[in-house]
């Protein structure tokens, strides 16, 4: 290759474009809900970034390209028959179920208020859940009733 011509975009690149299609999804939605830049998702469904007027081959990390394939709805299945085991099991691995935080009781297992706000949290890119998850983590904890009523008798 002689840096001028362009690259074919890899297989797993193929993958994204076309179930990005078929889900009606723009590349950059799918680039902010991937936690990626725009111009990054462009290189890698592409198959290559441009650097001094070369096309220069790209090739995802297994963890990018595992966050792309999740948003756009390309399977580990599909991963693997493009040859990219190890971002097929990070796939996986996004689409597991989510594990019960430790202490977690079924009382909450069915709360359709924590579905709701999981569901929106999934929905964000990984900078953003991060940035709700740390000024969640800063409030202070909702007491229970009978706490509350004590502090009411205690200052009336």
């Amino acid at each position: 290759m002689d840096g001028h011509t362009r690259p074919e975009p890899p297989l797993e690149a193929v993958l994204i474009k076309k179930a990005l299609k078929r889900n009606r999804i723009s590349g950059r939605e799918a680039a902010r809900r991937a936690g990626i830049s725009d111009a990054r998702w462009r290189q890698i469904v592409s198959g290559y970034q441009t650097v001094s007027g070369s096309h220069i081959p790209v090739r995802a990390p297994d963890e990018t390209l595992a966050r792309m394939a999740h948003v756009a709805g390309v399977t580990a299945d599909e991963l693997r028959q493009a040859g990219r085991e190890a971002a097929a099991e990070a796939v996986e691995e996004l689409a597991g179920p989510p594990s019960a935080p430790v202490g977690a009781t079924d009382a909450y297992a069915s709360d359709p208020h924590l579905a709701a706000i999981t569901a929106l949290l999934e929905s964000l890119s990984p900078e953003a859940r991060n940035e709700v998850l740390r000024r969640v983590g800063h409030m202070s904890p909702v007491r229970g009733e009978q706490e509350q009523d004590e502090q009411r008798r205690h200052i009336g």
